[in-house]
């Protein structure tokens, strides 16, 4: 009986061992050169494996780059240097075009320096992460909220990173295609499409380099000597506090997948309040506006702005306003269900 125990622990180790080599040929080139006449679907185990494997790269390689973020008709270029060893992850991300901006990150700590206003914005505890990564809430809901399919191999930013999409199960959220890097694993290149199959944002290194050379000195911001003068602004914080121990909105049936991941609230004028609520389901996020001030051209309804749905209502003498990329009916659904404590 234990030999017959062993052989068939032996088997299943071997599956699952087959099983995570099967996905990283499509991440390591074994299809190098290979067209598929149509994109192959991952299952669930062999999908989250892969992007495992993505959000590993992202999370503890060194390497440095610059991308290119376009929304609608706005482009912007950023440089990032990551440095993920020595047990802590850091990082650097600068705007290239206009006014300078640098976010710096150790772990969940972001440091905000605007340069211009000789302002620094801190803020503790935050779990999201920016392209080329993937977070674990990415991770968690990717299986129930998308199918997930494999494609070609494309040359993007001088390497070759092999194509994968994400499709939505529902109306609910919106599509997304990503490309990943053979050699190391990185994300690469990432698009969001409307179910309309318009671009509503697009993100891709345009140069990237990996490896030892990038250090931590690196990631550490090109103002942090002179920022000792500045106003450090630790407001964000404050407010991340302040809402975490006193809720005063919630969304009673949030869309599936949907969660709530931050709420903000500040004092406007004299006597006015604003709150914010942000829900996401990792890869999309809906932010609502809750402002007790009166506003006169304040009008109800869906509307599109741009790449984003809006719907707005009045609850409670309260203006809220939903937005976010995702489809009318996810916003609306989240407006109508907002519900005072």
């Amino acid at each position: 009986m234990v030999a017959l125990a062993n052989s068939f622990r032996d088997r299943r180790m071997m599956v699952r061992l087959l099983s995570f080599v099967l996905v990283l040929t499509f991440l390591v080139g074994v299809f190098a050169g290979t067209a598929f006449s149509q994109p192959q679907k991952l299952t669930h185990h062999d999908a989250l494996t892969a992007l495992k494997q993505v959000a590993y790269a992202g999370r503890t390689l060194n390497f440095t780059g610059v991308f290119v973020l376009q929304k609608g008709n706005h482009f912007e270029t950023c440089r990032i240097t990551h440095h993920g060893g020595g047990g802590q992850e850091l990082e650097k991300i600068e705007r290239l075009d206009g006014a300078p901006l640098e976010i710096t990150r150790i772990n969940n700590d972001i440091l905000v320096y605007i340069p211009d206003d000789k302002v620094v914005k801190s803020k503790a505890g935050v779990a999201e992460r920016s392209f080329p990564s993937l977070t674990q809430d990415q991770l968690n809901t990717v299986g129930q909220n998308y199918d997930v399919y494999v494609g070609n191999v494309d040359r993007i930013a001088g390497r070759f990173a092999t194509h994968i999409s994400l499709l939505p199960k529902d109306k609910l959220r919106y599509r997304h295609e990503l490309w990943i890097d053979q050699k190391t694993g990185l994300q690469i290149k990432a698009q969001m499409y409307t179910d309309r199959n318009e671009l509503v944002e697009q993100i891709m290194f345009t140069e990237i380099s990996v490896g030892s050379h990038v250090t931590e000195d690196m990631t550490r911001s090109t103002y942090e000597d002179e920022a000792l003068a500045w106003r450090m602004d630790r407001g964000a914080r404050s407010q991340l506090r302040n809402a975490a121990a006193k809720r005063l909105w919630a969304v009673s049936k949030p869309p599936p997948g949907f969660k709530q991941v931050m709420e903000l609230q500040k004092k406007v004028g004299g006597t006015g309040s604003r709150v914010q609520l942000v829900f996401s389901d990792g890869f999309a996020a809906v932010s609502v506006f809750i402002d007790s001030r009166r506003n006169n051209g304040f009008r109800t309804g869906l509307a599109r702005e741009g790449s984003l749905n809006v719907y707005r209502r009045v609850l409670d003498d309260q203006f809220v306003t939903v937005l976010g990329d995702v489809p009318a009916n996810t916003v609306k659904q989240i407006g109508d269900s907002l519900i005072k404590y």
